[in-house]
C-alpha cells in the first residue's frame, strides 16, 4: 500500500471529524467533476484542493475534507479524516454514520475510467479501514441509499462486482444461510426512492411531493429519521429562489402541523439540482411531508427521497 499520511499532503496531522468507533463498511466515491490525467507530482495538489473546497462550502459546513481516504491513477492512498472518524461525504448524518468513504481521483468528463492502478489503490484504502477502522464487509457506491450519480458508471460496475482487485477475484463474503430480520429498534430501515415524472411549478405555490404508490408521506410514526430530498428542476429564470419545506401531517384531522421552510437557494443557470435534509422524531399517527416552492414558474423533472428511519414500537 502506498500511504500519504496527512501531514505529507499538507493538512494538519490529525482531522477534528468527529470520531466513529465502527462502520458497516466502504463506499466509493468519484470526484463529480470533469478531471484530466497527470502526472504523479500534481495529484497532491488535487488533494488540497478538494479539502480547500470543501472548508469553503457555503452550507456544509465541513470541519474537513469529507473522505477518509482518496485515491489517485497511480495507486496512491490519500489519507483524508482517516480511520475511526466520521465521513462527511455520504449525503445525511446516518448515511456518514454507517459507512467510510473512498474518494477515487476520477471524473464524470475526461478521466473517468479508472486504471488497474487506482482500483489497486481504492482495494488497499478498503482494506486499510478494515484493519485499522474496524470497517465491516459491505462494499458500495455512493449512490446506493443517496441520489447522485457518483461513483460514474465504469467505477460503480468494479464496484458492483465486489470491488475486486485487477487480475483476481473478490473474496467471498459470508452469507448467513438463515436471514435474521434486525430485532432492535436502533437499525434502521433505509429509504431509497424517486420519480422521474415532470411536475409543473406554479409561482408562488406550495406544491406537495408525491412519488409513485405512496400518498404524500415520506415516513409515519412513531419513528425517528433522518431524511434527504433531492429535485431536479429546469426552466427556470436565472435568480429565481427556490424553497422546500418539512412539516408534520396528522391524516386523522387533515391537520398540517409544524411547518419549516428550510434551504433557500437561488438558481443561476435555469435548471439546478437542490438539497433539502430534516431530521426528528414523528408521533404516533404523524406523518412526515415535504412541500416545494419556486417563485417563477418552472417543471421539477426528477425528484427523490433518500435517507433512514428508525421505527418505534
Amino acid at each position: 500500500m502506498k500511504l500519504v499520511r496527512r501531514a505529507q499532503w499538507g493538512a494538519p496531522a490529525t482531522s477534528p471529524a468527529a470520531s466513529i468507533a465502527r462502520t458497516r463498511g466502504v463506499k466509493v466515491h468519484y470526484l463529480g467533476k470533469p478531471y484530466s490525467s497527470r502526472a504523479h507530482g500534481r495529484c497532491d495538489d488535487e488533494v488540497r484542493a478538494v479539502r480547500a473546497a470543501h472548508l469553503a462550502h457555503p452550507t456544509e459546513n465541513y470541519s474537513d475534507i469529507a473522505y477518509n481516504m482518496l485515491v489517485c491513477e497511480h495507486g496512491y492512498v490519500y489519507e483524508g479524516r482517516g480511520a475511526h472518524r466520521r465521513t462527511g461525504a455520504n449525503g445525511t448524518g446516518s448515511l456518514n454514520s454507517q459507512d467510510y468513504a473512498v474518494c477515487a481521483l476520477l471524473g464524470s468528463e475526461g478521466m473517468t475510467t479508472p486504471p488497474d492502478a487506482m482500483l489497486h489503490g481504492i482495494r488497499d484504502a478498503i482494506e486499510y479501514l478494515r484493519r485499522e477502522g474496524d470497517a465491516g464487509n459491505w462494499i458500495g457506491g455512493h449512490r446506493d441509499g443517496f441520489a447522485t450519480a457518483c461513483p460514474g458508471g465504469p467505477l460503480y460496475a468494479w464496484v458492483r462486482k465486489g470491488a475486486p482487485r485487477p487480475g483476481g477475484t473478490a473474496p467471498a463474503l459470508p452469507v448467513p444461510s438463515t436471514p435474521v430480520p434486525p430485532q432492535e429498534t436502533d437499525v434502521p430501515r433505509v429509504i431509497d426512492t424517486n420519480n422521474p415524472i415532470d411536475t409543473r411549478l406554479t409561482a408562488g405555490r406550495w406544491t406537495l411531493l408525491a412519488l409513485p404508490d405512496e400518498g404524500g408521506e415520506i415516513v409515519s410514526g412513531p419513528s425517528r429519521y433522518d431524511i434527504g430530498v433531492h429535485l431536479s428542476v429546469k426552466g427556470l429564470p436565472p435568480g429565481t429562489r427556490v424553497q422546500g419545506r418539512f412539516h408534520r401531517y396528522l391524516p386523522a384531522k387533515r391537520d398540517r402541523s409544524d411547518r419549516r421552510p428550510q434551504n433557500t437557494y437561488a438558481d443561476q443557470r435555469g435548471e439546478a439540482e437542490f438539497r433539502f435534509t430534516d431530521a426528528g422524531t414523528l408521533a404516533k399517527g404523524t406523518e412526515l411531508r415535504f412541500e416545494v416552492l419556486a417563485d417563477a414558474p418552472g417543471t421539477l423533472i426528477h425528484r427523490a427521497i433518500n435517507g433512514v428511519y428508525w421505527p418505534e414500537p
